[in-house]
């Protein structure tokens, strides 16, 4: 199973960086997961980049539909108290933002709800060698080949 942090998610709606792994992932993998908490980050992410320009109005709204669209297809991973108190112990063994430490507690409860592999996929290096030290798998979508 595949799990797409905010910072790997982005990429499937704009034009960055790693945006071909990441579309190439979701196309060929099948499902993927993420947290809830995507959500609001990706629209976010989203309006930001436009604020600062680097989306024009188009652009913008049409990555905000096709990711509205998307959404219902991904596996998403509630914000139980579970996620909560794994990420409360994630952000005492690394140094991890409160919602990088959600993402990684996600991928790690559902690792264990399917009894199988999950992997990690982001672009934030800390947050890939907490998700590497709590034994995920990790893909860093940057710097990854697609294919």
């Amino acid at each position: 199973m595949i799990y797409l942090d905010t910072s790997a998610l982005i990429k499937r709606f704009v034009d960055e960086v790693g945006s071909p792994l990441v579309s190439t992932l979701v196309a060929d993998r099948g499902p993927v997961a993420t947290s809830k908490v995507a959500y609001a980050e990706v629209f976010a992410a989203l309006a930001r980049r436009k604020r600062e320009g680097h989306l024009r109005q188009r652009q913008y709204a049409v990555a905000c539909s096709q990711f509205e669209s998307e959404w219902r297809a991904y596996l998403r991973i509630d914000v139980t108290d579970e996620v909560l108190v794994r990420a409360r112990d994630l952000t005492r063994k690394h140094p991890l933002r409160g919602f990088d430490a959600i993402h990684v507690a996600s991928a790690l409860e559902l690792k264990v709800a399917l009894s199988e592999e999950v992997t990690f996929s982001g672009a934030d290096q800390r947050q890939l060698d907490a998700a590497a030290a709590e034994a995920l798998r990790v893909l860093h979508v940057e710097t990854a080949a697609a294919g």
